[in-house]
């Protein structure tokens, strides 16, 4: 009697057992999949980036400021190859990331050259990328200090949010543009040309006569002749009044 009824037990646990191992299986797959994945140390976030990119198939969009995982100017090659294929791209750059290192300008061209829209704001709130508009990638906390933890973020509510940001935040971004034919001299035929288009393209994101002088590999005192001769030729007393006549002589 003992016996049959510790069996008795026994079978009563093993169901229950099976009952919660049911319940369980239904409760994982009535719950969403991992919508936020954690990356974790700089290369491993840079990695993480470059793996998003590659996977895009449409539309790649980015919030571009310090600070980052490799040094500031390095080309993105990742982007180039994905902007062959036929993926577009949209930019918008803090003014503290074209000021970052002499060669961002110059990656920046690179980009635009060969198709992205490139956009900029004086501040911007975050660090934001987004594939195809089914992904983000923004770090773990906003005011991190440097990117040492990434997140990405699936289908839900806070990737809606970051979608609504990016869009708000291009709508109120300014192009960013190199001048027709790229760069140099404006001559007697209204046009402009190499060094002085890539000067107007600095002056238009509203950088210091320092921070152009230093994109340029030139200094200071000559930046600001160039700056006021350009000015000059523009017939403005001020740069507002030169951004409003080049934008008017076609040359932004």
């Amino acid at each position: 009697a003992l016996i049959l009824r510790r069996q008795a037990d026994l079978e009563q646990a093993r169901t229950l057992a099976e009952r919660l191992m049911t319940d369980f299986h239904e409760g994982r797959r009535a719950q969403p999949p991992g919508l936020v994945e954690i990356v974790s140390g700089a290369e491993a976030v840079h990695r993480r980036f470059e793996h998003l990119q590659r996977g895009a198939k449409r539309l790649v969009q980015v919030l571009d400021t310090p600070p980052y995982a490799g040094p500031g100017g390095t080309p993105n090659k990742v982007e180039l190859e994905a902007l062959a294929r036929g993926v577009e791209y949209r930019g918008i750059y803090d003014r503290a990331a074209l000021e970052a290192a002499p060669g961002t300008i110059d990656a920046v061209a690179r980009y635009v050259a060969a198709g992205e829209q490139a956009r900029f704001r004086t501040a911007l709130p975050l660090k934001l990328a987004t594939i195809d508009r089914e992904f983000g990638y923004v770090p773990l906390t906003v005011s991190q200090p440097d990117i040492a933890q990434f997140m990405v973020v699936r289908p839900c509510s806070l990737l809606d949010a970051l979608l609504y940001i990016f869009d708000t935040l291009w709508e109120n971004a300014t192009p960013i543009t190199f001048g027709p034919g790229g760069l140099g001299k404006h001559d007697h035929s209204g046009e402009i040309a190499a060094h002085d288009g890539r000067l107007l393209s600095l002056l238009a994101t509203g950088m210091t006569d320092q921070a152009i002088a230093r994109h340029l590999g030139l200094s200071y005192r000559t930046a600001r002749r160039r700056v006021a001769a350009l000015m000059a030729a523009l017939g403005a007393d001020s740069r507002f009044q030169a951004g409003v006549q080049a934008s008017r002589n076609g040359w932004l």
